[in-house]
């Protein structure tokens, strides 16, 4: 009889190896089989390593959707909070709130400030002059429990990020007042500290939402120029010069005299978005075709998508560095719209554009290479406007005093 063969063993460098391709609802679940597979799973290089592989591989191609129901004379409208597969396009999963069964008997409006490396900041508006912040996992179902109040009040801009300088998930809160104060949130210190410099900004600056968080930098429009939160330094730039819209679609270095002012060129509009391109800026517009007479009333029927790519990041840091562009593509559309958001991927600009006419929303594909823009077939459950859209990683990542989100079973309005 030949003798009993040991059964074959994996090393833990092996194990590792594999279990970082696990998703992270899988790797939840794994965290049962065994202690060692738990402490591995928990072990923060682990969780580095499953976070890196998910972003280099491509496989955090998801959107996270702040949809609102259309309210009736009956019913009020309902929030959800939805993950969309880029790829399929279609809404691949609902998720909860972030917060417990109790907490409250009714929803605040609430909305998702940001994303970064699968954490979600998430703001509810309790009061006109009052907002509180969570900090989320939707992977792991973990939330802060409480992040203090904010010393001030009332809005102007608020934006979260991760900086990876310090290693550090930061709020920014740009309110109003004199010159602009500011406060910032440090999840790794969990204070507001307020930024002792004031922002040079404009008196009527009311950004409410930066648009995207790019190597630690936040970044959004108003007043026609780019502004730049730094969250490492925690200093604002608010003279960086978007790309001017030419005619016929091509991006120029235009003059800002008023005497030498053309019709056929005017400065990037309110319709206009900046996106996150292979890790760096792009600057997204749909505008109307001035030189086309083609519209009813007010409303041009025809527009035109640009595309933009930021040539060096130097400028964010400030410094006078000028920012330079370079048009990526122009493609025409043939209908109206208001730019919401947008989402590049793969040759792909994914935009999300309401009819001006008729409040609908709408998705439209745009293929770069071909310049061609079509309406895209998106699968949604029921009629929901779609009110935000935040890119989106799944990870293990946890955050100091990040709890278990309990007590979801008997909530009646459950999402």
């Amino acid at each position: 009889m030949e003798p009993l063969r040991p059964n074959p063993t994996l090393s833990n460098d092996l194990i590792s190896e594999i279990l970082v391709r696990v998703p992270v609802k899988s790797l939840i679940q794994f965290q049962l089989v065994s202690k060692t597979w738990l402490s591995l799973i928990k072990d923060p290089v682990f969780v580095k390593a499953q976070l890196r592989r998910a972003i280099r591989s491509g496989s955090d191609e998801t959107l996270m959707l702040v949809r609102y129901s259309c309210s009736t004379s009956t019913e009020s409208a309902k929030l959800k909070l939805s993950l969309f597969d880029v790829d399929s396009k279609q809404i691949v999963s609902e998720i909860k709130y972030p917060y417990s069964q109790g907490e409250y008997r009714s929803l605040p409006p609430l909305t998702v400030v940001g994303s970064a490396n699968g954490i979600v900041c998430v703001v509810l508006h309790e009061t006109s002059r009052m907002d509180r912040f969570f900090l989320w996992n939707p992977a792991t179902r973990q939330s802060s429990s409480v992040i203090p109040r904010r010393g001030l009040s009332t809005s102007r801009a608020i934006g979260f990020g991760y900086d990876p300088v310090d290693g550090d998930y930061k709020i920014v809160v740009i309110v109003s007042g004199p010159s602009l104060p500011a406060e910032v949130y440090s999840a790794n210190r969990n204070v507001w500290r307020k930024v002792p410099d004031p922002i040079d900004g404009p008196d009527d600056f009311f950004l409410w939402h930066f648009h995207v968080c790019v190597n630690g930098f936040l970044c959004g429009i108003e007043k026609g120029v780019m502004m730049v939160f730094d969250l490492n330094k925690e200093v604002m730039n608010c003279a960086i010069k978007l790309p001017v819209v030419a005619a016929g679609g091509v991006g120029v270095d235009g003059d800002d005299d008023e005497d030498d002012f053309d019709e056929d060129f005017y400065d990037a509009q309110p319709e206009t978005r900046i996106i996150e391109l292979d890790k760096s800026i792009a600057v997204i517009t749909l505008w109307a075709d001035a030189s086309n007479d083609d519209r009813n009333g007010w409303r041009y029927l025809d527009k035109k998508i640009n595309m933009w790519r930021l040539d060096d990041d130097a400028c964010l840091e400030g410094g006078g560095v000028e920012a330079s562009w370079t048009i990526m593509f122009c493609i025409d559309l043939e209908m109206s719209g208001i730019l919401l958001n947008g989402y590049f991927s793969n040759g792909e600009l994914l935009l999300l554009i309401r009819d001006d006419a008729d409040d609908y929303h709408m998705w439209i594909s745009c293929d770069a290479d071909k310049k061609e823009a079509k309406i895209a077939r998106v699968e949604m459950a029921g009629h929901h406007y779609t009110h935000r859209v935040e890119r989106y990683t799944e990870s293990l990542v946890s955050l100091p005093g990040f709890e278990q989100i309990k007590d979801w079973n008997d909530r009646d309005d459950d999402n």
